[in-house]
């Protein structure tokens, strides 16, 4: 800040002026404006004192015994314990400086590690989400703005939406329908967050979405990703085209009404978001979009740099990549969080990656254009071990049997990307009822041919039931005389036979019948 005001008054301008222009007080430029940088220095020096350090001690033993702990209990102790009230913010800072001080930072919880994703095909993907903007008004007061972007995977093309109140669910089709206008086509699938304006419920992957949003996606026979909750990342491509439209179309804007404001965004489109080169890709959506349009499904209305041989330092995205000269490249996960930056160095086309100038990390071979990820599949997370052995346990829980593995099998081709939670769900069934019950659930799953961990509970429950039931009739015909027809029993082993299910409850279960609680 006294750099800036000293700037500020080298180049002419009034105090007033500054303070207009720096957006801070007018006494913090008084203060600073005469000062030389030896009385700066001697300020910046001088020791400060908290009225906490008082308690540095104590505060200092509960961050020990307790590293987790937030400053809000901070504040709370010293309230407990010395009856003393600080301002939550003035507590923050301490125990965060506190924390430098002696070496106690907050542990970390399993951090989350992140692979590049592959360049997907064209007209595969179209991500969707929402945001707000308060924009600025001539004499009037901000106004709050709601827009939906959309944005294609491949060719970064996109198309972009406002309205003055909050998106309704015929909002977002309208919306949706206007884009696969624009677009003149309509993608594969389409990646959206769990919202309650197109989903109701994720269903351990027998997502239920909204009436007006299952039209849709029926109609246009649109495959939908839903993105896990409190995942941004798996949809960041919009994510970070929102922050985009925010803060280089929307911001420094006068609103003047939604029609010219659309207007205005879709000329910003044309203009630079679509025509100008995209930072990640290195090239113009537009161009790209041109020949991606050919690969959307028909829609019906209702300059490479100098080579060097020194290492030079580049930073690790939190994806596990790395940019050199305008392309990306991969490095094993976790380096992210090790190492902070790493060193590369081009030799004989290749590219070769360091922790150290005698540690080796990786060699790519140099990428062939500018903005394409060079990526080795050995660098991605395993996680089929963890999902085995998840399926043995559920396997040896279900009985080991030919017939649950096969219901098994089929459930992790039928649903790959919830197959955890699948799982997940089978165990805690397995859990409520016995194992005949269980059985008899695996063989009615089969033979009605529906694959999913709610169905095998829909059919468990019932299964209890009718047996339940013919127990109960059981202990009542032991009071009716002998000349009473016996029960159904089996020739060779004699015990009751189960009767099967009734023919119209198998038809609607295997119609898409019970999904939910």
């Amino acid at each position: 800040m006294y750099t800036k005001i000293q700037k500020q008054k080298t180049m002419g301008y009034s105090r007033e002026s500054t303070a207009r222009k720096l957006g801070i007080s007018w006494r913090t430029v008084d203060k600073y404006w005469d000062m030389t940088v030896d009385e700066y220095r001697q300020q910046k020096e001088r020791c400060r004192f908290s009225r906490l350090d008082k308690h540095e001690n104590a505060i200092k033993d509960w961050l020990t015994c307790f590293p987790d702990m937030t400053a809000a209990q901070v504040t709370d102790r010293l309230l407990e314990h010395y009856q003393v009230k600080y301002p939550e913010h003035t507590v923050r800072t301490y125990v965060n400086q506190l924390r430098i001080k002696h070496n106690l930072p907050k542990p970390v919880k399993n951090p989350r590690e992140y692979g590049c994703v592959e360049e997907l095909p064209p007209g595969q993907q179209l991500q969707a989400d929402f945001g707000e903007y308060w924009a600025l008004r001539e004499k009037k007061r901000r106004i709050k703005l709601h827009v939906v972007v959309f944005i294609l995977a491949h060719s970064r093309y996109k198309y972009i939406l406002w309205q003055n109140h909050p998106f309704t669910s015929i909002d977002f089709i309208r919306c949706l329908e206007a884009c696969f206008e624009a677009l003149g086509g309509i993608p594969q699938e389409l990646v959206i967050d769990q919202d309650k304006l197109m989903t109701v419920s994720e269903n351990h992957g027998d997502i239920i979405h909204t009436y007006e949003f299952e039209r849709c996606k029926n109609r246009h026979g649109l495959d939908v990703w839903l993105c896990r909750k409190e995942d941004p990342e798996s949809k960041g491509t919009v994510e970070a085209c929102v922050k985009f439209v925010k803060y280089n179309f929307a911001k420094c804007r006068y609103f003047v009404d939604i029609h010219r404001w659309n207007q205005d965004c879709f000329d910003w489109l044309e203009r630079t978001g679509n025509g100008r080169e995209h930072s990640e890709t290195k090239k113009i959506p537009a161009e790209v979009f041109a020949v991606e349009k050919q690969y959307l499904k028909p829609y019906m209305a209702q300059g490479l740099l100098k080579t060097t041989e020194t290492m030079v330092s580049t930073p690790v995205r939190k994806n596990n990549t790395i940019r050199y000269k305008g392309s990306r490249y991969s490095v094993p996960v976790g380096t992210y969080t090790k190492y902070s930056h790493v060193l590369v160095q081009e030799k004989d086309g290749q590219l070769e990656i360091y922790i150290t100038p005698d540690q080796l990390l990786h060699i790519h071979p140099l990428a062939t254009a500018p903005g394409s990820l060079v990526k080795n599949n050995n660098h991605d997370r395993d996680t089929s071990e963890s999902i085995n052995q998840l399926m043995k346990e559920t396997l040896l829980a279900l009985g080991n049997t030919p017939q649950a593995a096969e219901f098994l099998q089929i459930l992790r081709k039928k649903k790959p990307r919830y197959i955890r939670d699948q799982l997940n769900h089978v165990l805690k069934t397995v859990q409520i009822y016995e194992p005949e019950t269980v059985r008899l659930a695996i063989l009615a799953c089969l033979e009605s041919k529906v694959y999913s961990a709610n169905d095998f509970r829909d059919f468990s429950d019932y299964l209890f039931h009718q047996i339940t039931l013919e127990q109960v009739m059981a202990v009542q015909s032991a009071s009716i005389p002998t000349s009473a027809a016996p029960p159904a029993s089996d020739k060779l082993t004699g015990q009751a036979v189960v009767q099967p299910l009734p023919e119209a409850y198998m038809k609607h279960v295997s119609s898409g019948g019970k999904h939910h609680e």
